[in-house]
């Protein structure tokens, strides 16, 4: 073994080693998170909703602090507002903007809207993702400069992701492209709270 470690020095080969293995050591705890796919979409009674557990050496009380501190601080969503929260559980109601594409000539872009639920036990942080609603860039903007409601087309998430009803002039499969996105970020939630949860 001795004589294997001499033959990899010289070629600069532990060295290397060892900073591969520093580096990934971290990640092994972050392949236990559960990643979505946009071919694989989570249904109950009919409604499209996303869960998954982090399973960690921490309390309850530690898991609400790191969760309302992503939350406030890391989430980065296009608005977003708490509608409770507790020693036991979190409920937020947030929306995203998503950029599909974005060509020269025309802008492809919708905003979802949809609930959050984080809930507490000792070892255990839940996150639930459900009640998606999508409405195109326009109308939603519209909406929002508006003083009153108006009557704006919105779309569930039964309709885009599990029915791949939408369709759009000139543009191939959005339906897919817009549960992808999707999909994405809700991937990209999971990832950063995991760090949150795994982080000293």
């Amino acid at each position: 073994m001795h004589n294997i470690a001499i033959i990899l020095s010289e070629r600069g080969y532990t060295l290397k080693f060892c900073l591969l293995f520093i580096f990934l050591f971290p990640m092994l705890g972050y392949a236990q998170s559960v990643e979505f796919s946009k071919d694989s979409i989570p249904v109950v009674d009919g409604k499209v909703v996303f869960s998954v557990n982090f399973e960690h050496d921490l309390d309850k009380e530690e898991f609400m602090k790191r969760s309302i501190a992503y939350l406030n601080n890391k989430l980065d969503p296009y608005s977003g507002v708490f509608l409770f929260n507790s020693r036991d559980s979190t409920v937020c109601r947030i929306t995203d903007y998503l950029e599909i594409d974005a060509k020269v000539a025309q802008l492809f872009a919708i905003y979802v809207t949809y609930s959050l639920r984080m809930t507490y036990e000792e070892g255990r942080c839940t996150m639930t993702i459900w009640d998606f609603t999508y409405m195109e860039k326009t109308y939603f903007e519209t909406q929002e400069a508006s003083e009153r409601k108006l009557n704006m087309p919105e779309y569930s998430g039964e309709y885009m992701m599990i029915d791949k009803s939408y369709t759009r002039l000139m543009t191939k499969d959005p339906a897919g492209r817009i549960t992808e996105a999707t999909v994405n970020r809700i991937n990209e939630i999971i990832s950063n709270l995991e760090l949150s949860f795994v982080r000293k």
